[in-house]
């Protein structure tokens, strides 16, 4: 306890005033700046005559910033110290604490300095800051009109953020908001609780991030909220943001931060140019802040108000007699720094300004918004807690009340060895006995619970529902309400902290009094499970993104907001290229750690407010809000690509994984969540076409590509019921161009409405899975003409060439099916050659491997077509069962105009020949290509050059043809060379 240097009078002849500052604990950081400034004002009130002719002394005493050191602080002030009234204290749980225990007890006014949320109800109580009405709801309105509508709540666990992020929450439901986070973390919390928050805060997609954090806490949730980088994704906007919490933060982190308090330096008011220049001149003061230390902050300026306050009511009352300086306070009219302060006699809470500011880089805060000066007006959280409860100062019976045999040695030995918490209250809810585990739940000793109210084991706002509860309990026919029939309830321990409580009440009567019996289970275990559950139901367990449940919630509110201002909002549908073959190259884990990696980065990229949820596998979608110009949004796309093209580096390995990113725009106006999700699907399919690793938006002729996507799916699936597909075959010739040893099936689809090209249809069955049951469709009728060319032409008769897509591997029975298929028909497998893409094969060589392997054990011969187009390797190539290379078009096409093809076709040509295998060919149509190959040895040829696909029976009369004119040449075929066998 210290006496301030503006005094230095003998106690008998001062008025004293105690002042309870936190100089130590969670908020010590506030503490001599509240004392300075209350020290200003002592000064002052004494240079204008003191109080009742007598100087005014002001008295400190530190309050410890927790309930168990303020009340005995409290006590010390007014009992041993003198003083006539208390002002303080900072922590809304030790303001409590204070005003029962002390304030209420004693008789003696209490001035409060700090906001709350508003939850004292007493009439020694008296408060000279912003309550939410005054404060709260003007920053949520003003930051959701320009920050954004998402928000995300966080704050200790005590009643002043539970309270205050109530009525924001409420603030921001009123304007059309959305929460879209709530967390509360202890006072103790370590770096890794506030690392696991801020996880939750950057899913979240808020654009505004409201903390609600004592001192410290608030100075660390700061600090790491900038070194993550979630600066750049969301405003941070904050109540109790102030110049001094500005000067413990780095340049970085402090800039652009917002704050709205009843006080900054920066307010231009005669009254705080007067305060600042008398702080400039205190001892120990260099210059004011940004450039020195002298600093002052809405709780100085709030004790300096109340400090004011006392000495004017002093003087009106002409007295310090308990009920004329209450009444004299009801009606104080202060002017302070902020502007003109009126306290209302109704509710002990005064009217007061409010501002909304900017931190700067250097410190400094510039006023944005002034909201005047506004009535108090008790939050609903409240209104009900607004009549007193029954107080420890009519109700301290202590244990003596329990004399009437409830606690009988036999009773209080149960009650001492049962692992619960039990409570015994009279009929007017004042405690008699708690047993050991009770007292262990709230933090008090037997002592100090013994003659409590048992309402003040509750937050404020629940204290006068509970009473009525109580009284209505009593009053009914009941004798016990269990657990199961009551819900969860909030307890408060002697800390302030909260936690969810289940409570059975039963009563049993003694004489003429009631007494009751409280069993108390702590659930927070319970709840924290339930939390969790609901967590995963609507985040992804991998990223802890939000899952396509909680994206579609998310989307239909940004609609509603949408229908509701106008706003456009996009939907990026992004989809990885390519990640299926790294996920069955190298393993589920791998593949899981490549997904939290470009969850990771995805995060990185987003715009403020914009919610990035992982849709299913591979896929992700982003929701972005507040759209004015499609540039911002390929922008982000253009973003998110180029930062997935970055190689991620997971055990030794440098993979890369490209996106394909389809986007929608809309309005809540004219679109549904529906039409933007397919929308955007659309769009993103269409990038996939066009090669992958890009971006487009949706239009209206995507729309019709859709459409058309969508009838070509739905007429696939009956073709082969409709007999809509037919076989077309392109025969293959020798080197000479006269016998026709081999004959492509080529698939064509004779559809209602007309033929639909190959091009268009076959990238559509393999992607909606058609292709399963039409690839064995065509397997059967290359088969069946196998069978009945061998049966018309014998050994003469060209094999079969039919294509195998990449879906149709993937395929579990495809060589059971396929063996079937050969015994049912009776064809030859060793005249029917599977073709495989270069490409398709390389997908996953190692699975690939073993589905060729089982056909090639069938006697099925196996073909690489576009053979140059892949990636394959020498070592790949020899490991597969393949006996036929064929050149791709692109290669032949160049034959004539770039060297660098002949080169290419050269090389292949070379491959194959040095590992025996057959050369195919393929899109020959002029004579100089024919000639080209024929020099370099290809064996094959297929093209236009000799035949385009024809129907069966035109094939019939050409190779009629060709074995005619082969027998009609002069140089026969050597026997091997002239038959349909592709070896």
């Amino acid at each position: 306890m210290r006496m301030d240097d503006s005094a230095g009078q003998a106690s008998g002849d001062t008025i004293r005033l105690g002042l309870l500052a936190p100089l130590s604990g969670l908020v010590g950081m506030y503490g001599e700046e509240i004392i300075r400034a209350a020290s200003i004002a002592c000064d002052e009130v004494n240079a204008e005559g003191g109080v009742l002719g007598l100087p005014l002394e002001l008295v400190s005493a530190d309050d410890g910033s927790f309930p168990a050191s303020a009340v005995p602080a409290a006590l010390g002030l007014v009992d041993f110290s003198g003083c006539a009234a208390l002002i303080g204290n900072l922590l809304t749980h030790s303001r409590i604490a204070v005003a029962d225990k002390v304030a209420g007890q004693r008789r003696v006014p209490y001035l409060n300095f700090a906001f709350y949320a508003g939850g004292i109800a007493s009439r020694y109580f008296f408060h000279f800051s912003a309550l939410p009405n005054q404060q709260i709801d003007k920053m949520i309105a003003w930051a959701a009109s320009r920050l954004g509508q998402k928000m995300f709540f966080a704050g200790n666990n005590y009643e002043w953020p539970r309270g205050s992020i109530d009525a924001a929450k409420r603030a921001l439901i009123r304007v059309g908001g959305e929460p879209v986070g709530e967390v509360y973390l202890p006072f103790d919390a370590d770096a890794r609780a506030i690392d696991a928050m801020l996880d939750e805060v950057r899913q979240s997609g808020a654009d505004v991030f409201v903390p609600y954090f004592a001192g410290a806490n608030q100075i660390a949730v700061l600090k790491r909220f900038a070194e993550r980088g979630l600066k750049r994704q969301m405003a941070a906007v904050m109540g109790h943001f102030d110049d001094l919490m500005a000067s413990l933060l780095p340049e970085d982190a402090r800039e652009g931060l917002y704050g709205c308090n009843t006080y900054f330096m920066s307010v231009d008011t005669a009254r705080n140019r007067r305060l600042l220049a008398a702080l400039a001149r205190r001892p120990g003061v260099d210059s004011l802040w940004p450039q020195g230390n002298g600093l002052l902050t809405n709780f100085g300026e709030g004790a300096y108000l109340c400090v004011h306050a006392f000495a004017q009511a002093a003087r009106a009352a002409g007295s310090l007699e308990t009920d004329k300086l209450l009444a004299a306070l009801e009606y104080v009219i202060v002017n302070g720094p902020q502007g003109t302060v009126v306290m209302d006699a109704a509710s002990h809470h005064a009217a007061v300004s409010c501002f909304l500011a900017q931190c700067g880089r250097d410190g400094g805060f510039r006023i944005l918004e002034r909201f005047g000066c506004h009535a108090p007006m008790m939050p609903e959280r409240y209104v009900q807690a607004a009549a007193p409860v029954p107080s420890s100062q009519v109700s301290l019976r202590g244990r003596s009340h329990s004399a009437e045999g409830i606690d009988s040695d036999q009773v209080q030995q149960i009650l001492t060895l049962v692992d619960m918490a039990v409570l015994s209250v009279d009929e007017e809810g004042v405690i008699i006995d708690a047993n050991p585990a009770a007292c262990e739940m709230f933090a008090y000793t037997a002592d100090e619970m013994a003659g409590m109210p048992v309402h003040q084991l509750l937050p404020p706002a629940l204290r006068q529902p509970h009473a009525g509860m109580l009284k209505q309990f009593i009053a009914s026919g009941d004798v016990i309400r269990r657990m199961a029939s009551r819900g969860n309830v909030t307890g408060c321990r002697k800390d302030g902290s909260c936690f969810p409580l289940e409570i059975s009440i039963a009563k049993f009567r003694k004489g003429e009094r009631w007494t009751l019996i409280a069993t108390l289970h702590d659930v927070s275990v319970q709840m924290r499970t339930q939390e969790e559950l609901l967590w995963s139901a609507t985040h992804d367990a991998l990223t802890g993104l939000a899952n396509r449940a909680l994206l579609l919630e998310r989307l239909e509110r940004a609609l509603q907001r949408s229908r509701r201002t106008g706003a456009g909002l996009a939907l990026l549908f992004v989809d990885l290229d390519n990640f299926k073959l790294i996920n069955d190259t190298h393993g589920h884990g791998i593949g899981d750690q490549l997904i939290q990696a470009i969850a990771a980065r995805l995060l990185t990229q987003l715009r403020p407010g914009d919610t990035v949820a992982r849709f299913a596998g591979d896929e992700f979608v982003v929701l972005c809000e507040q759209v004015a110009r499609p540039e911002d949004i390929s922008a982000l796309a253009e973003r998110i690509n180029a930062a997935l093209r970055e190689e991620v580096r997971l055990d030794g390995l440098a993979l890369g994984c490209t996106a394909s990113i389809g986007i929608a725009i809309g309005s809540g106006r004219q679109h549904l969540a529906d039409d933007l999700l397919r929308s955007a699907d659309i769009a993103m399919h269409a990038v996939k076409q066009k090669g992958r690793d890009g971006w487009r938006f949706f239009n209206d002729s995507l729309h019709g590509q859709a459409r058309q996507r969508f009838s070509i799916i739905q007429g696939l699936r009956s073709a082969i019921e409709r007999e809509e597909l037919h076989a077309r075959y392109q025969p293959i010739v020798d080197a000479d161009g006269v016998r026709v040893v081999g004959a492509e099936l080529l698939l064509r689809w004779h559809a209602a409405g007309g033929e639909i090209p190959p091009a268009q249809f076959i990238p559509i069955a393999e992607s909606c899975g058609a292709i399963v049951a039409i690839g064995y469709w065509v397997f059967r009728q290359a088969c069946l003409a196998e069978a009945d060319w061998r049966r018309r032409w014998g050994a003469d008769a060209p094999y079969v060439s039919v294509n195998l897509s990449a879906r149709q591997l993937d395929e579990a029975r495809l060589a059971d099916e396929f063996g079937r298929i050969l015994r049912e028909t009776g064809a030859d497998p060793a005249r029917i050659l599977l073709e495989v893409t270069e490409t398709a094969l390389m997908a996953d060589i190692d699975v690939n491997l073993k589905v060729l392997q089982a056909l090639n054990a069938l006697g099925l011969r196996v073909a690489v077509d576009d053979f140059g187009t892949g990636y394959s390797s020498l070592a790949q190539l020899t490991r597969l069962p393949v006996e036929v290379l064929k050149i791709d078009r692109a290669f032949v096409d160049g034959i004539g105009r770039k060297q660098q093809d002949v080169t290419l076709i050269r090389a292949i040509i070379g491959l194959g020949k040095a590992l025996g295998l057959k050369l195919v060919a393929e899109g020959v149509e002029s004579g100089e290509q024919l000639q080209t190959l024929r020099q370099l040895g290809c064996d094959l040829i297929q093209g236009y050059l000799f035949h385009r696909p024809m129907p069966l029976d035109a094939l019939q009369s050409v190779v009629e043809h060709s074995l005619s004119a082969a027998r009609d040449a002069v140089q026969p075929c050597q026997q091997g060379e002239g038959g349909g066998d592709p070896r």
